[in-house]
């Protein structure tokens, strides 16, 4: 009897510890979590905009009329625009309105991104310095927008989340 009181005990002592430390990697995944949350913060708050930002007046252009305009930025030589380009396509078969697309680089390196991209909306290849990129304030890729009617940014950003949800519509 003695012995199955002693193995009680031990057990009990047991799920006590274990308790313990469960409570205490509790504690320490939240610190990390809110530590982790305002790192994010602190980053997207020092992180300049990689194109003019909700509610700014786009720049002038002579060629080109990007009113009620989704645009889309995007280089070859960029990771994140190979992973957001397929979005990109499939939010531009959705949107109602006109899509721009501009192909960062010269014509031979952005022959994939132009045929690409030339399905679902009218392609421009430009450098960091042209007209387009300048109007808008694009400074880094991939970068998205959505220009209003009146020529006022509506919202923008290195994501397709940045932009708003839309529902399917036919083209």
């Amino acid at each position: 009897m003695s012995v199955l009181t002693a193995a009680v005990v031990v057990v009990g002592i047991l799920c006590v510890l274990d308790l313990l430390l469960s409570f205490g990697i509790i504690r320490r995944l939240r610190e990390q979590n809110e530590a982790l949350r305002d790192l994010r913060e602190k980053q997207s708050a020092a992180e300049p905009d990689i194109m003019l930002p909700a509610g700014a007046q786009v720049g002038a252009l002579s060629d080109v009329d990007v009113s009620g305009a989704l645009v889309g930025f995007f280089s070859p030589n960029c990771e994140p625009c190979k992973e957001r380009m397929p979005q990109f396509i499939e939010y531009a078969t959705r949107y109602s309105g006109k899509v721009i697309a501009v192909a960062a680089g010269g014509a031979e390196e952005t022959a994939d991104i132009v045929a690409r991209l030339g399905e679902v909306a009218e392609v421009f290849v430009e450098d960091i310095g042209d007209p387009l990129h300048t109007a808008l304030g694009a400074t880094g890729y991939p970068a998205v927008a959505i220009i209003g009617d009146d020529g006022v940014v509506v919202a923008s950003g290195w994501e397709m989340s940045a932009l708003p949800t839309l529902v399917p519509a036919a083209r």
